[in-house]
Parts: C-alpha cells; sequence; structure tokens
C-alpha cells in the first residue's frame, strides 16, 4: 500500500521548534513533558555536539534510545485525525527504524552535583 513504510507504525508528531544556531549559543534543554525530546542534528559545517542526557539511556528503565524516518504530514492519512493543511507543517509522521550503522555514542558517568529533577 505504501511503499516507504507501514502506516500503522508511522505516529503523528507535532513540530514545537525548528532552530538554527550558530556558535557561540545558548544551551538548550528539552523535557519530555515540555516539548519533548525527540531531537536531530544537521550540521552545515565540520562541528562537535555534546548531548548531555540525564538519566542516561536505558532500555531496562524505559528511557530507550529510538532513531526514526520522518515522513511529511501529507504523506499519510489515518482518516481519523483533525489537523487542517494549514497545520499540516508542524506535523511530521515518524516511523521507528533500527539504529543507523554511521551512530555512535560514547557514555561518561555523570560525577558533577546532584541534580533536582523537580
Amino acid at each position: 500500500m505504501y511503499p516507504c513504510c507501514d502506516v500503522f507504525a508511522a505516529r503523528l508528531a507535532r513540530l514545537v521548534a525548528d532552530n538554527d544556531f550558530t556558535a557561540p549559543c545558548d544551551t538548550s534543554v528539552l523535557y519530555p513533558t515540555t516539548g519533548g525530546n525527540i531531537h536531530e542534528f544537521t550540521a552545515i559545517t565540520t562541528c562537535a555536539v555534546l548531548d548531555v542526557l540525564g538519566p542516561p539511556y536505558s532500555k531496562a528503565d524505559g528511557r530507550d534510545c529510538s532513531h526514526y524516518k520522518e515522513f511529511p504530514f501529507s504523506a499519510f492519512s489515518n482518516g481519523e485525525n483533525s489537523v487542517n493543511e494549514e497545520e499540516g507543517d508542524c506535523y511530521r509522521w515518524l516511523e521507528e527504524i533500527e539504529v543507523p550503522e554511521n551512530s555512535q555514542m560514547d557514555e561518561i558517568e555523570y560525577l558533577g552535583p546532584q541534580i533536582d529533577d523537580k
């Protein structure tokens, strides 16, 4: 039916922010309950990104790291969503994929002061 992915596996996500950052810049903080924590980095020039996660990814504790392929809102219609075409630019369909071969993460134990997450 859809050659690119299984329409039932794709989930609708709303874009909260789409920003370009140029060094030096302020720190960006993402929380799962206030704007989400799905993020993407695209480098225009050679750069380094420090992505600090606390608490760290842990599949056993329900904090798994997932990767997604993105599709425009117009790619699918589930017949049930109430998003109109004008709002469509703020939405994307996300299909979970396997970890890309070129993905690399290093983990370092945090030894700083206790962080209050409240």
